[in-house]
């Protein structure tokens, strides 16, 4: 009896780890945009802000690129392809690992 074997896969994946490095102050929320192009309006606020590292954890990551200053994440192909921007002024460190065509797990 032969054990059975997966076939190795014709599209290249990786695992994407994304590490950004924000300005967060202590108590508030951090503010959101709709778009990266859009403007914030400039607040001092009282009160001592600390840089936080979030991390954000990628899979089945088929293609990526950076345009214009802002990394490009696409995960999946055809109707259920989804793409994540991060701005490349604050992603401090990018980790990438390349999975195995042949479907084994390292």
């Amino acid at each position: 009896m032969q054990q059975h074997e997966t076939k190795a896969s014709k599209r290249q994946l990786w695992s994407v780890y994304v590490f950004v490095e924000r300005q967060v102050q202590e108590g508030r929320s951090m503010l959101r945009r709709k778009r990266l192009s859009q403007k914030q309006p400039y607040r001092r606020l009282a009160g001592t802000t600390e840089i936080v590292l979030h991390e954000f954890l990628y899979l089945n990551v088929t293609k990526m690129h950076k345009k214009n200053g802002i990394l490009y994440i696409q995960i999946g192909m055809g109707k259920s392809k989804e793409i994540h921007r991060h701005d490349m002024k604050s992603v401090v460190s990018i980790q990438v690992r390349e999975h195995d065509r042949s479907g084994r797990i390292q």
